[in-house]
């Protein structure tokens, strides 16, 4: 397991819902403000290596115990967040958003995987970084997904969209102020106690 993120501070609760922006991922939105049914397109090749998939990331996946989410090599820096826990992915994974990060409820096992500027959604929506111009723009969101709810009542806009292949997830894109996703993950409906859905 990598060792880049080790010694850092992982911001509580509290904080993580009041940052600005790329760790607004972290929660789901409380309120939608649109609700609207578009298209979706033609995905790529949902098999990619790098696919952040309706289930999960690589060998990852939504509902593995804490002792399963560490025997995938993919988690470092374990740190207590209330009753859950919660990891970095590992930096050889590409480059996540500070605030982002893989949550593990104690009874409903791993209930958030956060996306890195090196994987995709098998739609095809990828992320940039609050320093780049890159990620896809809402247009290509709105243009993945059948259905998607929009919260424009937080510092950034985020994009919440039902996982296509998984009644029990969906995916969070929050938006940056040049129209693009700088941020995204993959989280349970039922966060177990994790706070997420809140």
């Amino acid at each position: 397991m990598g060792t880049a993120h080790t010694g850092r501070q992982r911001p509580g609760l509290t904080s993580i819902v009041t940052a600005a922006g790329i760790v607004a991922l972290v929660l789901a939105p409380a309120v939608a403000q649109a609700d609207t049914d578009v298209a979706g397109e033609t995905a790529p090749d949902a098999a990619s290596e790098n696919t952040l998939g309706p289930d999960g990331y690589k060998s990852l996946e939504l509902g593995m115990s804490e002792d399963e989410a560490i025997a995938t090599g993919l988690l470092t820096d374990r740190q207590e967040l209330g009753d859950c826990t919660w990891f970095y992915l590992d930096p050889a994974e590409g480059e996540q958003n500070p605030g982002a990060g893989v949550v593990v409820s104690p009874t409903h096992g791993v209930v958030s995987i956060p996306g890195t500027q090196s994987n995709q959604t098998p739609e095809g929506v990828t992320m940039g970084s609050v320093h780049n111009d890159e990620g896809s723009t809402t247009e290509q969101i709105e243009g993945s997904y059948d259905k998607y709810t929009v919260d424009k009542t937080g510092p950034t806009p985020i994009y919440t969209a039902p996982a296509p292949g998984n009644p029990d997830a969906h995916y969070i894109f929050a938006i940056g102020d040049d129209d693009r996703a700088k941020d995204m993950g993959l989280t349970a409906d039922d966060d177990g106690g994790c706070g997420l859905n809140a």
